[in-house]
């Protein structure tokens, strides 16, 4: 291959990676993440083409897997896929507050609680080999929301459970592990993780935290709240 080639190879590589991790997730940056890939993609194939057995193999992976998404719908285990949701949203603790982050490199409260659903139904999906799932992880990746919309029940993702004056008053005893609180001027939502905590990514810390209630010092749990269920976590 020559120099001049080869460098643009891995430059193009370099950015398609730098776009796949970038923390902010808007229609732009997914926009760009795809057509990346694509060409990324066909780069691979191309340079592959001397290599039967490997050429034959990355044409038939994408036809495998739009295959398998075009697949009919099983049912899928309502507990098994909350149990996934409340270990993806863990492996957040610690990740740095970025308004409009939705990955462990920077993460906003509302990306908190999409990218751990978008990653329990992904994984849910291909461990089970249910499309339903995987197709719905991304659907929920590419239509972006806010919190606000979370607790406007945005494309039927979310149904209203309850209110309550604030976190730190209200019965958990009525709601569910992986049910969400945004606060009623839409600018903060938080999951609930069961035994009284909650996890949230918070613009005052600067980071994703997990909360035992009631909470005195963090404001987030002094606001009045309406609960939310993802409609995916309720019985089927």
């Amino acid at each position: 291959m020559q120099k001049p080639l080869h460098r643009f190879w891995i430059g193009y590589g370099l950015t398609t990676l730098c776009f796949l991790i970038f923390p902010i997730n808007n229609y732009q940056t997914r926009l760009a993440a795809i057509l990346l890939s694509l060409g990324a993609y066909g780069g691979i194939v191309y340079f592959l083409r001397r290599w039967k057995l490997a050429f034959i193999g990355a044409i038939l992976l994408p036809i495998s897997l739009g295959v398998f998404l075009i697949t009919p719908d099983k049912k899928f285990e309502t507990q098994n896929l909350r149990t996934a949701y409340l270990t993806s949203l863990k492996t957040y603790t610690g990740s740095r507050y970025i308004w409009g982050g939705e990955n462990k490199l920077g993460i906003d409260c509302s990306g908190l609680v999409r990218a751990g659903f978008i990653r329990a139904n992904v994984e849910q999906g291909l461990l089970s080999l249910n499309p339903k799932l995987v197709r719905f992880g991304l659907s929920l990746w590419w239509h972006d929301c806010s919190a606000k919309a979370l607790g406007e029940e945005y494309r039927g993702l979310t149904r209203r459970i309850t209110s309550s004056p604030s976190i730190n008053v209200m019965d958990d005893s009525r709601i569910l592990p992986g049910d969400i609180a945004v606060t009623a001027n839409g600018v903060h939502v938080l999951a609930f993780l069961g035994n009284n905590e909650w996890i949230e990514a918070d613009p005052d810390l600067k980071k994703v935290v997990i909360v035992r209630t009631p909470s005195k010092d963090n404001p987030w749990f002094n606001e009045p709240v309406q609960i939310m269920r993802g409609t995916r976590l309720e019985s089927n």
